[in-house]
């Protein structure tokens, strides 16, 4: 780690813990994350990259956002909890990804705005561009392809792809095997 990244992340941890964050050793690189309080926000050891773009990161009033160990978030990405969004260890996010528990709008006149937990298993992969809608879960192991909306359940050990994405294949894993 340079000089640069070790301040850099120092600036991350202060911005973190003003924010009400609960964190490990959280490192960054390039822009600081924009972080939204007022939820109970927990990350373990997670690094994040911000050159382009910051990373959005946060729970807001009475959600929860928990982060487990060497995840890594890459920038442009944005993670802010509405109800509770739970991601695994050695989770890979590719940039400009987005999580979202809560669609924020109603779809139609009397309706209330979708809201449902959301929850990434251990080791997955979520492709650069992706969209993880409210209400699912990914399974340990599985992959979301590159620019793909995400409206259902993903089991466990498996890619999908597409608009909204579908099974493509299941993927050979063991359990102790983790994405470098």
């Amino acid at each position: 780690m340079t000089t640069r990244d070790a301040l850099q992340t120092a600036r991350c941890a202060l911005r973190l813990r003003r924010h009400g964050v609960r964190a490990g050793l959280v490192t960054c690189e390039g822009r600081l994350p924009v972080v939204h309080g007022g939820g109970t926000c927990r990350l373990g050891r997670v690094a994040l990259r911000g050159f382009v773009a910051p990373v959005e990161i946060g729970a807001l009033a009475g959600a929860e956002l928990s982060i487990g160990d060497r995840t890594f978030i890459n920038q442009g990405s944005s993670i802010v909890a509405s109800v509770s969004i739970t991601i695994g260890p050695d989770v890979r996010i590719g940039d400009f990804v987005g999580i979202y528990d809560s669609a924020h709008h109603p779809l139609e006149e009397g309706a209330e705005a979708q809201r449902a937990p959301v929850a990434i298993g251990a080791n997955a992969w979520i492709a650069r561009g992706a969209i993880v809608l409210p209400g699912v879960t990914i399974g340990r192991h599985a992959v979301v392809a590159a620019g793909s909306v995400v409206t259902d359940d993903v089991p466990d050990r498996t890619l999908v792809a597409g608009t909204p994405a579908r099974f493509v294949r299941a993927l050979a894993a063991s359990d102790g095997w983790r994405r470098p």
